[in-house]
């Protein structure tokens, strides 16, 4: 009896995984607080092109958009183990060629040297977390690297990739996807501690990276697999993840106004995928603008505009939207 209680406690924890605690977390940027601030380790983020925090997620959707962390800071170097996590979504099908989820290394003559990455989406359609060290005019030919399946789905996806002496290791949704011997060249030490990117390559060249990370953290340490899956099966529960997967709409929409029919006030609410210049009117039958509701840049999400008619005569009018190259229209009735 009691070696059978053994076993199954044995294999309940495996489901479950096991608990790496924060001993080995040196840096952790959530974006819950609104901020790109590192709650660990102080290395704050510099947010890039138009990129931003918004409800706990880096928003990263428009071509140029990234965060920058202190290299020099991290200094992941001086690691003698490492693990690098985040909880990210893409933007679907955004990414179809070469791109970074996140990059440490250096550049020159445009390509990334003596740097170490992880990325979700490729032109070979695959994910990868890769090292390269000590070759300098073409750094791909030298990595060594972990490969899995590509995801650029749109879907709330978790990854890790380890770093030792002598391995790297790719996991997606707490799934080991390959672990690989480094070669003797590449190691920790040899990394380069200029850059330290989010959402975008080392290779000048390359795409940056188009989706939402809400979250993003380093361990001094190289985690376990049953510490991976502990940390997929924690994160993929929590409030702030599910809140932070709403923040994001995946395409442009003009919602119905409520309520329909209305007298005198009624909310009219529009999706962004992305920033967007924003034009919202009424119309009435005859084509005419009788009221202007929003005119602006507006950043991605769902956003809500009150329409107060009082000193409108009762009839059917029309809102229409115009965001980027997006229109649409919904007929609104104000009955008095």
């Amino acid at each position: 009896m009691f070696l059978v209680l053994l076993v199954i406690i044995h294999i309940n924890l495996t489901a479950q995984g096991v608990d790496p605690g924060t001993v080995n977390l040196t840096h952790s940027w959530t974006f819950n607080d609104g901020t790109t601030n590192d709650h660990i380790g102080g290395a704050n983020g510099t947010l890039k092109g138009t990129a931003e925090v918004y409800e706990g997620s880096l928003l990263a959707v428009n071509p140029g958009a990234y965060m920058e962390m202190p290299a020099d800071k991290i200094a992941i170097n001086t690691y003698t183990e490492v693990t690098i996590e985040a909880w990210f979504r893409s933007v679907a099908n955004g990414n179809t060629g070469y791109t970074m989820l996140a990059y440490f290394g250096d550049t020159q003559n445009r390509v990334g040297v003596n740097g170490y990455f992880f990325c979700a989406a490729r032109g070979d359609n695959k994910s990868r977390a890769a090292i390269s060290c000590g070759v300098l005019s073409n750094p791909w030919s030298g990595e060594s690297g972990a490969n899995g399946p590509e995801y650029d789905d749109g879907e709330l996806h978790h990854m890790v990739s380890t770093l030792n002496a002598t391995d790297i290791t790719l996991y997606i949704d707490g799934q080991l996807q390959a672990s690989t011997p480094l070669s003797s060249k590449n190691s920790i030490s040899a990394l380069s501690p200029v850059h330290a990117y989010l959402a975008k390559s080392g290779y000048e060249d390359d795409s940056t990276w188009l989706g939402e990370i809400l979250e993003f953290n380093i361990y001094n340490k190289a985690l376990s697999s049953e510490e991976v899956l502990f940390l997929f099966n924690k994160g993929a529960s929590t409030t702030g993840v599910e809140k932070a997967i709403a923040a994001l709409p995946k395409e442009y929409r003009l919602l119905q106004n409520y309520p329909n029919p209305f007298n005198p006030t009624t909310t009219i609410e529009f999706a962004l995928p992305r920033r967007s210049n924003v034009h919202l009117v009424l119309v009435n039958m005859m084509g005419q603008v009788v009221r202007e509701l929003a005119d602006g840049e507006f950043i991605a999400g769902t956003h809500s505009v009150k329409l107060d008619a009082s000193n409108l005569a009762s009839g059917v009018y029309f809102c229409r939207l115009q965001a980027d190259n997006f229109v649409d229209t919904k007929k609104i009735v104000l009955m008095k």
